[in-house]
């Protein structure tokens, strides 16, 4: 079900998200190019600019609207630019493009705006040269609508969701319609974002039964309307109030938020956003310039990413809690001074702890020659007692890396710590293993000579740990703990974290090797124990009974998942996580400073072919606990097996995503 209010660049949107003929039924009217004063966008462009720009997007349009659907664009006979004066018979060259692109003409419309003008278009009393044939101006009291269809002139769908009655189909199939002030109920009472509605109104709105009458005559309820010029959302909003689905496009934020609070229930759509450049800062495993690059950890995020989250919401961050903190990418910003993370992971704890603790400069220079100097001892070293590491490890390899690591043991604790993970944080590269899907497999190793390698690799750490250190100011408490069962009992600026998704992926499972050769994990009880304290997102964890939320998402996702046969222990797991998720989510929101900001990112999963919103669920989930969803920023696209793309529908494809989720704690 399609209730979504897209803050972004239409077109992008449009290319990456959308998919092959998803949409029933387009209504937009797009902007005129008269120099009108919109927040972000400049409507005074050249005008074969202009031109190409609507090609471009409504060549989208026509790539993503079904067979018989049917596309209503908003547009006046003319226009005159505001600043040039220039006339153009505007709703000429948009017929124009739409026969090019392949759309075929189906009716036009005339509206008039009544009498009160000023009700739709502000205060126009430009008369030109008064009473003089001189240069008389006109002043613009209709509009029209080019109706055009796709491939076959008759949409097809269900007689029983039509919702025109007879009186109304006699009226308004005249191809003339007029609307006055007192019809346009509401219009004027829009919960605007902010507490000056008369200044956020958008300088070019519809009125809505333009949108009720093109709604009722051209689709059917449930269809799915797509309006990628929605600015305030009137298009949306009728829709909604029609039952049909809906999908609008907005490039100005401030609108989006409008379209929202139009909506009669604000928990409907969720406001995302889509922003360039947030992909590479969600999933970077080896940035380089800081130490992830040292430092490589699946799925970690950037360390820039608060940065770019500090500047959009202008939020001054000293504290930090991460609740699933991993390897501390979360901390690694400089002007975070105090770190608070939790994780289950003893070995990611050890290599947070490894980055973010500061090392003494004169220890750090004397390890640094320590590393220059090393040559192998030929001492031998026991195997660890997992009976496969032998197959991923030969004997020569395990013997160099643990003979480097001990050369620092007597030097200080915390360069032997460091020096130590930082090898085990490197070892897929160096023995004869990768990680692959929810495990790993043997790979021969690229590496010939392991004692160079790890010679250049740890002066490079120690160059960039210097350079960091040069910097670091940090108060650090981070703990080997689950946020499930554990809070955190000082208050915090912001939280920001990537707990693991309900992809059935086992972190323990994938990092057993380096588990299992820094000494971690010594026998299989341990193993085992530890398996199953991770948060339930995989059926390795502990998934003895099933505990439920009362979520409508969640519960129609898996009755849908159960009807398809999905096994019992995977619904069972999908239940347990988002009922672990809500408790980190409500003492995420006990420890949380008032009016302050916790960002969640999260990716999406597909079972069967169904999508689980995880984003959406969540942020369901936060506002029931006390937070504001102010936004869903949507960060990159996923991909899934190839079995599940052949199942997904055209509509699941578009959940399938990385998401960034931003709540803030209102004043309590």
């Amino acid at each position: 079900m399609f209730k979504e209010i897209l803050n972004g660049d239409s077109l992008q949107i449009l290319k990456k998200y959308i998919a092959d003929e998803l949409i029933d039924i387009i209504i937009t009217s797009p902007p005129y190019n008269v120099a009108h004063k919109y927040e972000n966008y400049n409507d005074d462009l050249e005008f074969e600019s202009y031109l190409n720009s609507m090609r471009a997007i409504f060549k989208e349009c026509y790539r993503v609207l079904k067979i018989g659907g049917r596309i209503c664009v908003n547009i006046p006979f003319a226009v005159k630019n505001r600043e040039s004066k220039q006339v153009r018979f505007l709703s000429v060259y948009i017929t124009q493009i739409l026969n090019e692109i392949g759309f075929n003409e189906f009716e036009l419309i005339s509206w008039h705006k009544g009498k009160d003008i000023k009700h739709f278009q502000g205060n126009n009393t430009a008369w030109g040269s008064w009473k003089s044939p001189s240069c008389p101006s006109f002043r613009p009291l209709g509009e029209s609508v080019l109706v055009f269809y796709k491939g076959e002139r008759t949409h097809k769908g269900n007689s029983q969701d039509i919702d025109i009655s007879s009186e109304e189909f006699k009226e308004w199939t005249k191809n003339v319609w007029y609307f006055d002030k007192e019809k346009e109920q509401g219009f004027e009472n829009i919960l605007c974002a902010s507490n000056n509605a008369k200044k956020d109104l958008h300088p070019a709105p519809y009125p809505e039964e333009l949108i009720e009458r093109l709604l009722k005559i051209y689709s059917y309820k449930n269809d799915i309307v797509l309006d990628p010029f929605n600015g305030t959302g009137t298009t949306t909003y009728m829709a909604n109030l029609l039952n049909r689905q809906f999908i609008g496009i907005e490039l100005s934020y401030k609108y989006c938020e409008i379209a929202i609070n139009r909506l009669q229930n604000k928990s409907l759509s969720i406001l995302k956003s889509f922003p360039d450049k947030m992909a590479n800062l969600v999933n970077s495993d080896n940035t380089l310039d800081s130490l992830n690059e040292v430092f490589p950890y699946k799925e970690a995020f950037s360390p820039y990413l608060i940065e770019q989250l500090q500047n959009k919401f202008h939020c001054s961050i000293q504290s930090l809690y991460d609740p699933f903190c991993g390897v501390g990418s979360s901390f690694l910003n400089p002007q975070i001074k105090q770190c608070f993370g939790f994780d289950t992971s003893p070995f990611a704890i050890n290599v947070a702890k490894a980055k973010l603790e500061k090392l003494d400069s004169k220890k750090l220079q004397k390890a640094k020659k320590i590393a220059e100097n090393f040559q192998f001892s030929n001492k031998s070293y026991p195997y660890p007692k997992w009976e496969s590491f032998s197959k991923y490890a030969n004997k020569k390899q395990f013997n160099i890396i643990i003979d480097f690591i001990e050369s620092f043991k007597g030097l200080d604790s915390k360069v032997y710590h460091f020096v130590r993970f930082l090898v085990f944080c490197n070892l897929e590269k160096i023995l004869n293993y990768k990680k692959d899907g929810n495990g790993i497999k043997f790979r021969e190793s690229k590496i010939k000579d392991t004692q160079s390698y790890l010679k250049e690799l740890t002066l490079r750490a120690f160059e960039l740990k210097k350079e960091f250190d040069s910097k670091n100011t940090k108060i650090l408490m981070l703990e080997n703990l689950s946020s499930i069962t554990h809070k955190l009992k000082d208050k915090v600026d912001c939280i920001l974290t990537s707990p693991p998704y309900a992809n059935l992926f086992d972190y323990f499972e994938i990092y057993k090797m380096e588990l299992w050769s820094s000494g971690i994990i010594q026998n299989y009880e341990d193993w085992k124990k530890l398996k199953k304290s991770a948060l339930r997102n995989n059926k390795n964890a502990n998934l003895q009974k099933t505990d439920n939320i009362n979520n409508v998402l969640l519960d129609e996702t898996l009755a849908i998942l159960k009807d398809r046969n999905l096994e019992s222990s995977t619904l069972i797991m999908l239940a347990n996580y988002f009922f672990d998720m809500q408790k980190v989510l409500r003492n995420c929101f006990d420890i949380l400073k008032n009016n302050r900001f916790c960002f969640i990112v999260v990716g999406n999963s597909c079972y069967r072919g169904v999508p689980i919103k995880t984003d959406e669920i969540l942020a369901q989930e936060a506002q029931k606990v006390g937070f504001k969803c102010v936004e869903v920023i949507v960060a990159r696209k996923l991909k899934t097996s190839s079995q599940q793309m052949k199942i997904l529908d055209s509509k699941s494809k578009f959940y399938l995503r990385e998401s960034i989720i931003v709540l803030q704690k209102e004043k309590c």
